[in-house]
């Protein structure tokens, strides 16, 4: 794995510095994580591409772009189409060469941020669709979908200073694209003897992605979600530094109500307004923002 105190992320084949976010465990803060750090770099003046990879879409639903709220008519959510269930062309039929899908790029399906007043930056979304692609993404080529897709909407003429990917929680074939595209990896885990098993297995997919590959893979950063200031807390983090912490800085999320209430409605933490003290968040995102830049050796963009 790649080292260095500045400019250790690796520029994939398209240039645009890619953040695959990932753990095989779910429930551990990956995809707020993958929202608010785009949002971050957003706010901080870059141009920003988000890609929903999981089936379960949960940042599409948690950007407001998935089923409305039934249980409160008053949720901007409501007010917003689901995306998850048209008819048009999504990211199944890019990822996979199958007759039910259509021969589509990714050009065609960005929805833009100027689209929506509540988005920050442009967003791929999941489709309902998506829980096919395991059984369609069977042969090893599949692996380089995603990675072939990026390059050829460049050549489109989309350009971005950073994209990132929110991975499934596992280790599909999906997460290995995303895996293979990105070439770098942002970690989130909640501080428990569980997590720390699943980066283990985490890690060893990683190394074997390299090797079939033949490329190399950086971790960009680690989120310790939920963080609390006890033993086992200390405990997971300290197991983590052991291994990681040379690679990566390690940023920590204590238990936060705000974000949870922006995921309900819809929002980024940037995008929500709260009756609570948001620095916290803001302050921790914009840090993983400015490491983001750090790592691939990129500056603020001056408005």
């Amino acid at each position: 794995m790649a080292e260095s105190p500045r400019g250790w992320g690796i520029t994939p084949s398209t240039d645009i510095p890619t953040i695959a976010f990932g753990n095989q465990k779910g429930g551990t803060g990956k995809t707020t994580a993958t929202i608010n750090s785009a949002a971050a770099l957003a706010t901080r003046d870059h141009d920003v591409l988000a890609i929903d990879m999981d089936p379960q879409a949960d940042m599409t639903k948690g950007l407001g772009l998935g089923p409305g709220d039934d249980n409160d008519p008053s949720s901007p959510k409501n007010e917003l189409p689901n995306t998850l269930v048209t008819d048009d062309e999504n990211l199944l039929d890019v990822l996979v060469d199958n007759p039910r899908t259509h021969d589509t790029s990714l050009s065609e399906i960005v929805i833009e941020a100027d689209e929506y007043d509540h988005l920050n930056f442009d967003l791929i979304p999941s489709h309902k669709d998506m829980g096919l692609a395991r059984d369609w993404m069977d042969d090893a080529n599949a692996r380089l979908s995603l990675k072939l897709a990026l390059e050829e909407m460049v050549d489109d003429g989309y350009n971005y200073d950073f994209i990132v990917v929110d991975c499934p929680p596992d280790l599909s074939v999906l997460t290995d694209a995303a895996f293979i595209a990105a070439q770098n990896v942002f970690l989130a885990a909640q501080t428990q003897a569980t997590s720390r098993d699943a980066l283990d297995d985490l890690w060893d997919q990683l190394e074997s992605i390299e090797d079939n590959q033949q490329i190399e893979i950086a971790i960009v950063g680690l989120l310790a979600n939920m963080y609390r200031d006890d033993g086992q807390s200390k405990k997971f983090l300290n197991s983590f530094d052991e291994s990681f912490a040379s690679m990566a800085p390690i940023f920590k999320l204590p238990m936060r109500v705000a974000i949870q209430r922006a995921w309900d409605n819809g929002r980024d933490i940037f995008g929500w307004e709260d009756a609570n003290d948001q620095q916290v968040e803001h302050d921790l995102f914009l840090e993983v923002a400015e490491t983001m830049e750090r790592a691939f050796d990129k500056t603020q963009v001056e408005a």
